[in-house]
């Protein structure tokens, strides 16, 4: 073996030590959870849930449940041991499982008693006397919701199942009407059914009806028996047809509805023998509420973690996180299940900085694991720095911030990173990326440049986020952001797809399967698509390619798509107006400029901070509280949906500043948390306990190897791109018109979309490691740090604490220098002994990665 190869070994060796002090573990096997030994203890104190009963309604009942709280700081379901007492019997009555009926109007006081804990609640009843209309939506939709008739797997998919077609979910029950009682087939494309049209009721012989003979199997039915002859549901279902199958109630004026429905307890940590009962209440138009437990669909997102029952009931399975999925007829909500395997006893108190670390290390104490120390001041040094520039701190910057004694350095190197210019380039890059600045898109430089010397602009002068939104929805002209809509060949994208990447990029909401048939998963519909589309049918360009084209809203349209600016619902095929998504249609004195009134829709919406803040808190952490970051929907719930709420009202309160936010972010002691993990938190993914490492991009990483080496990469190699010496990758208003093989295999994206970076290892890029000419050529070319420290006649410890402060961010150990001193006097090249040494801290992942 050679001396090279041997010191090639020794870096290599040094690069594990490395590793180890840094990298997380790699993801360790769920165990089964151990039987819980021993009492859990006497309740120190209990409380009531509901903490006000309301009853309406002729024999309304509320289950209550009753939470104690334990010595090991674990809140445990103890309805079944609890006493419950009533203050006035003739207003309502109470029975032993915790049920509170209804008796006649007026208020009482319910008690609750476990060892001697006790719990009161109010307990109001009204309309004690009144019988609620019968509502088709309410009563058989529900039926169908509960017993999973029509979910996605089944009756509620996109075309149905066996010819029968239902809403996901009921949320269309004028829909499921028609379907039911006159039957036919739904069709994607076309309004009509196809095919003759067979009611699923029998109005002559109600008992004959298929919509009950199926589910009771007295006909053959794939979906196996759901509902048993005699039972309450059938019965339901049975006087119905008897009655003429009236749709009811939701057709009278001031018909009761269902606004919302909300479960207790929205947050639960189980022990390994843990259970909880889950409570569901419908808030009604009225006022009122009612308790609807037992009509809606439970669903474990995670069987392995939780299981549910169909009456709600919660069982710990296996320690993990989770949710569990409530659906009622048109509405669900989740509730959030943890399962630990050992509560912690002396939870320690841990300091915080701001609002931030008080949700993200209550959810850590409540699930029992404790966060990280906070970072060394390398590790936030490195971290702050590539988060909020992209650019590694120099050597001497280092050993600056190192040696200052102030204790408030941190917030003062944070405020000088958010004023610099390499603040500036670097979020430039990341909204030219998201907003998908590219020669590609826009199919012309000049357009290109235009449009990233918008976004820099914007970033430069700290423009407001909600402005910059409107601005791009709704830019016409010649201006900057108008090239968004300027497509390669002159073409403009189809209406629909403009509108869903506006959604998607300012909502964080994907609605592209709505675009031909209702979303099957979420509550979007169809015509929500379209209606949406509208905004962008008349978006018209005036000029030839190759000249100065103009973006406006044209009333003529551009008559690629439906006839002039009509933009025709495919299925329906009529002609749709402007609509928002809470149905409102745009006034007529507003249509000379759609896009502008969507704009300012967007920008009012809660959607529209709540994207913003989540995709910005996503680049801090890894991943997103919501994750992937654009992605919000029922079935994909936020980590942390307190916090997520507050930073996205306290960002609108303090004017959509993105540099208060990402200011806030920065300060919090969560973001600053170590790397290194505890025996608690190893397995922890999405808590935020300690900072995940995260690759480079592969703008960021080409950059941080031409700052470490010193040598600066060499834009100017396109017959169209001529960028002046010392470009970096991320100032490069068109990424994709210059060739770079480096940045490919790291998993540069082209921009055609909205771009998923995922940056994921490979071959190619193990390859481009060790014979690259990103790493060789630069690690030997004239004029590089190594040529400069060589020809300076640095001392070789020297040499070392430069490359590790330029790489790592940090100065080596005591052992890391004295082995690689020796190492480096035994080879026979010394220039050559050094530039293995840099690349084996540029081959570290933690060097690739930031942490």
């Amino acid at each position: 073996m050679n001396k090279v190869a041997k010191l090639a070994d020794q870096a290599r060796a040094f690069r594990r030590g490395l590793r180890s002090r840094w990298v997380l573990p790699a993801m360790i096997l769920s165990l089964a959870i151990p039987a819980a030994s021993g009492s859990t203890g006497k309740v120190l104190s209990v409380r009531l849930v509901p903490r006000e009963v309301k009853l309406w309604g002729a024999g309304a009942a509320q289950q209550v449940l009753v939470l104690g709280r334990f010595a090991d700081g674990l809140e445990r379901d103890v309805t079944e041991q609890s006493k419950f007492s009533i203050s006035d019997s003739t207003r309502a009555k109470v029975r032993q499982a915790g049920e509170v009926v209804a008796v006649a109007d007026g208020q009482a006081t319910l008690t609750a008693e476990v060892e001697g804990a006790k719990a009161r609640a109010d307990v109001r009843v009204a309309g004690s006397e009144q019988t609620r209309p019968f509502s088709f939506a309410r009563e058989v939709g529900g039926i169908l919701t509960k017993r999973g008739c029509n979910s996605d797997d089944c009756h509620g998919s996109v075309k149905g199942k066996g010819g029968f077609k239902l809403s996901a979910n009921a949320l269309y029950p004028k829909e499921d009407y028609e379907w039911i009682v006159e039957g036919g087939t739904y069709q994607v494309l076309a309004a009509g059914s196809e095919g003759g049209r067979t009611p699923r009721i029998n109005l002559e012989d109600p008992e004959k009806s298929l919509l009950l003979a199926k589910p009771t199997m007295q006909v053959a039915h794939g979906g196996g028996p759901l509902i048993a002859v005699g039972s309450g549901d059938y019965e339901t279902i049975l006087n119905w047809i008897r009655q003429g199958a009236p749709y009811g109630e939701e057709d009278a004026a001031g018909a009761v509805r269902v606004e919302r429905i909300e479960v207790l307890p929205k947050s639960v940590v189980l022990d390994g023998n843990g259970k909880q009962q889950l409570l569901v209440t419908a808030y009604l138009s009225n006022g009122q509420q009612e308790d609807v437990s037992g009509q809606v669909l439970y669903a474990s997102n995670n069987p392995e973690v939780v299981a549910v029952s169909e009456s709600g009931l919660v069982k710990a399975v296996q320690t993990g996180e989770t949710a569990v999925m409530i659906r009622a007829a048109g509405h669900a909500v989740s509730a959030g299940f943890g399962v630990i395997s050992e509560p912690i006893a002396d939870y320690p108190e841990i300091p915080r900085r701001n609002y931030i670390d008080d949700y993200v290390f209550a959810k850590l104490k409540k699930f029992n694991i404790i966060p990280s120390e906070s970072a060394s001041d390398e590790e936030f040094l490195r971290r702050v720095c590539l988060d909020v520039t992209g650019t590694l701190p120099p050597p001497e910057r280092v050993l600056e911030f190192l040696n200052d004694p102030n204790p408030d350095k941190r917030d003062k190197l944070i405020d000088i990173l958010l004023a610099s210019p390499e603040y500036i380039d670097y979020w430039t890059f990341r909204f030219a990326d998201l907003y998908r600045v590219a020669m590609a898109p826009q199919g012309d430089l000049k357009y290109t440049k235009m449009y990233w010397e918008w976004v820099r602009d914007m970033i430069a002068r700290n423009v407001p986020y909600d402005e910059i939104a409107r601005r791009r929805i709704a830019a016409q002209g010649y201006d900057g952001p108008s090239r968004h809509y300027y497509h390669i060949g002159g073409e403009l994208p189809a209406p629909g797809n403009m509108m869903s990447e506006q959604l998607r990029v300012f909502l964080g909401r994907r609605l592209d399967c709505a675009q031909c048939h209702n979303h099957p998963y979420e509550k979007w519909s169809q015509d929500q698509y379209w209606g949406l589309a509208a905004f962008f049918g008349r978006v018209s360009r005036i000029g030839q390619l190759g000249q100065d084209m103009l973006i406006i809203d044209d009333p003529a349209g551009h008559g690629e798509f439906g006839q002039g600016a009509k933009v025709i619902h495919p299925r329906t095929k009529q002609e749709m107006e402007p609509t928002f998504l809470d149905g409102r249609v745009l006034a007529e004195d507003q249509r000379t400029d759609p896009r502008m009134g969507l704009a300012q829709w967007v920008t009012a919406q809660a959607y529209f901070d709540e994207a913003i803040v989540n995709r910005m808190w996503g680049l801090f952490f890894s991943r997103g509280i919501v994750d992937p970051v654009d992605d919000f929907r029922l079935t994909n719930p936020p980590t942390h949906p307190e916090l997520l709420d507050t930073l996205a009202r306290d960002f609108r309160e303090n004017g959509h500043d993105l540099k208060y936010l990402i200011r806030l972010i920065t300060q919090s002691r969560t973001y600053q948390l170590s790397s290194t993990p505890n025996r608690t938190n190893k397995n922890d993914k999405i808590n935020y306990s300690h900072s995940m490492a995260r690759p480079l991009d592969p703008e960021v990483l080409l950059d941080a190897v031409s700052q470490v080496t010193g040598v600066y990469e060499d834009f100017d190699n396109w017959m169209y791109s001529k960028e002046p010496p010392g470009t970096r990758a991320i100032n490069l208003p068109w990424p994709d018109a210059v060739p770079s093989q480096f940045m490919d295999v790291y998993g540069r994206p082209n921009r055609l979309m909205v771009p998923e970076r995922s940056v994921k290892a490979n071959l190619g890029q193990a390859l481009h490691l060790l014979a690259g000419p990103t790493y060789t050529s630069k690690l030997a070319a004239a004029g590089s740090r190594i040529d400069r420290l060589v020809k300076s006649g640095a001392s070789n410890g020297e040499i070392i604490d430069e490359f590790y402060l330029a790489a790592l961010v940090r100065l080596p150990t005591a052992a890391e220098r004295a082995a690689l001193e020796e190492a480096i006097s035994a080879f026979g090249d010394r220039r050559e002994a050094l530039q293995d040494l840099a690349w084996a801290l540029m081959a570290t992942r933690e060097f690739a990665f930031n942490h």
